[in-house]
């Protein structure tokens, strides 16, 4: 990220993680339905760790079947403004729009306490940011299929409302279509050429 004001290429970084719980930096000690230690999606999975970060945003799940994405860059490029966070999170929050339109309507992005990306089943989009030196890190979760450990263990961004996902089933080659679709929003919103890698 330090190489980036000085002329350095932005990065686009999309992971598929193992499971996890983020807590921003806002997050409530309520908004884990379990102690942290006895998190697990079932039975016979695995506790899922809880992680304390320096996102903003209240606690989310990561995990297979969800895209995170990471576009990393100097703010100033995007939103001629280097304390443009604002302009950030609805940036990103248009990219999973954009996507989600390809597989439901309506789509809405909402503010507030309901922050995030919705379709009529649920939220299926959520941003939490940090800015470093003018660098954007950290950026947006896209859900695309449901595991036994989705969300499972919190309050996702604080609400007991439905969590939705753009795909009905687990399968790989959409999977892999909806990170092609990321990516192409991507390009299409921001307007630096992003070096792409997963």
């Amino acid at each position: 990220a330090e190489t980036i004001p000085d002329g350095g290429a932005p990065i686009l970084l999309l992971s598929e993680v193992a499971p996890v719980i983020t807590r921003g930096r806002r997050t409530p000690d309520q908004d884990l339905t379990r102690p942290k230690g006895e998190i697990a999606g079932s039975e016979h999975l695995s506790q899922t760790p809880v992680l304390d970060i320096d996102r903003g945003g209240l606690a989310t799940y990561h995990g297979p079947g969800q895209w995170v994405v990471f576009p990393v860059h100097a703010i100033a490029t995007t939103t001629r403004d280097p304390r443009g966070i604002r302009k950030i999170i609805y940036k990103l929050l248009e990219i999973a729009a954009h996507v989600g339109q390809h597989y439901s309507s309506p789509i809405e992005i909402q503010s507030g306490e309901r922050l995030g990306v919705w379709n009529s089943a649920g939220k299926f989009a959520a941003a939490g940011v940090h800015i470093q030196n003018g660098i954007l890190l950290h950026g947006l979760a896209i859900n695309g299929f449901q595991t036994p450990q989705s969300f499972q263990g919190l309050r996702p961004c604080g609400l007991d409302l439905p969590v939705s996902y753009l795909l009905k089933e687990p399968n790989e080659t959409e999977f892999l279509k909806l990170k092609e679709l990321i990516i192409e929003a991507v390009r299409s919103i921001f307007p630096s050429p992003f070096e792409s890698t997963s």
